[in-house]
């Protein structure tokens, strides 16, 4: 392959291309790295703790570390969220100077094109806040947020009532559980000391609301017992309350999750309240920002999952228009 070079004007200087980088990249001494650090250092350590810029520095450094660090090892992802135009999201600013736009901020996306290998999105930053220049989006992103919730909601109610009927369909189909055990099976059981063995006969009853420590810790005690699976009622006794306890444990496990997504939701509906004005956006700061500043996402977040509509779309498209007119 042919050599490439870089003549640099007014030098009799020629420079191959493909060592132009390396000759321009800054080798420091460590020395010399501890002098330009000193006076971030000092803000860092030393500045005053109640100014919003000093405060961030913490969360930000580490944040801003951890991806750097990534990065550096090659171990960013290579498959990103495809986000939608108009999708709403919550970008980390960091901590930035003078009057650049810092800090957690709801924006919205504006590609068009977006793609799972795409690494960044642009973003118009939204504020609760009138300012000239802003675009005006009255209460789209309240809208967007409500519908939200209420389908989040309406998925969680049809989980609960799918776990409510297979829960009556099995007590139903296995109310009259009735296990009668013969005169060998109930000496066999004694013989080996299990002491908490039904004497004649027994009815499994489960309650989701109650733990059946009982009736695990006999099931065990049974199964440490050699041969018990020769004695066909103890067997089938066995059988049963295993799977009677699985069941309930995994409806437990369902009702658990439901309930922490309803949590959630809670905690959402209580953080609309800070957020029950209308929103304006920021033209003035679009920019293009690495999808890693995106908050991280889930079913119950804001960021990612609400939209605005394809009037207020419009509205910021025709502010970016008139902006650089």
């Amino acid at each position: 392959m042919a050599d490439s070079y870089c003549v640099i004007t007014g030098s009799t200087s020629v420079i191959r291309k493909d060592n132009y980088m390396n000759v321009n990249k800054p080798r420091y001494t460590e020395e010399q790295k501890r002098q330009k650090i000193s006076k971030f250092n000092g803000v860092y350590y030393n500045g005053n703790p109640d100014d919003w810029k000093v405060s961030r520095l913490p969360n930000w450094m580490q944040s801003y570390g951890y991806l750097l660090n990534e990065e550096l090892e090659n171990k960013l992802p290579s498959h990103y969220r495809r986000f939608r135009q108009g999708t709403v999201v919550m970008i980390d600013y960091g901590v930035t100077i003078g009057n650049e736009l810092g800090g957690k901020h709801f924006g919205v996306v504006l590609n068009n094109d977006d793609t799972k290998y795409k690494r960044k999105v642009m973003v118009v930053p939204l504020s609760s806040h009138w300012h000239r220049g802003y675009i005006d989006l009255g209460y789209d992103l309240m809208s967007g947020i409500n519908d939200l919730i209420e389908l989040r909601k309406g998925e969680e109610q049809k989980k609960i009532d799918k776990l409510i009927n297979r829960l009556n369909e099995f007590n139903n189909n296995h109310k009259d559980n009735h296990f009668s055990f013969l005169d060998e099976e109930i000496k066999f059981i004694n013989d080996n000391g299990v002491k908490s063995f039904p004497k004649n006969n027994y009815n499994v009853e489960f309650n989701l609301s109650e733990n059946n420590d009982k009736l695990e810790s006999l099931i065990e005690d049974i199964k440490q017992i050699d041969s018990w699976e020769q004695y066909k009622n103890i067997f089938n006794f066995v059988s049963f309350a295993e799977t009677a306890i699985t069941f309930q444990k995994s409806i437990s496990k369902s009702l658990d999750e439901l309930k922490d997504n309803l949590s959630q939701m809670k905690k959402l509906v209580k953080k609309l309240t800070r957020y029950n004005k209308q929103s304006y956006a920021v033209i003035s700061d679009i920019k293009s920002v690495s999808k890693l500043r995106v908050a991280k996402l889930n079913r119950f977040t804001i960021s990612g999952n609400a939209r605005i509509s394809a009037k207020n779309l419009d509205k910021i498209r025709q502010g970016v228009i008139k902006t650089i007119e």
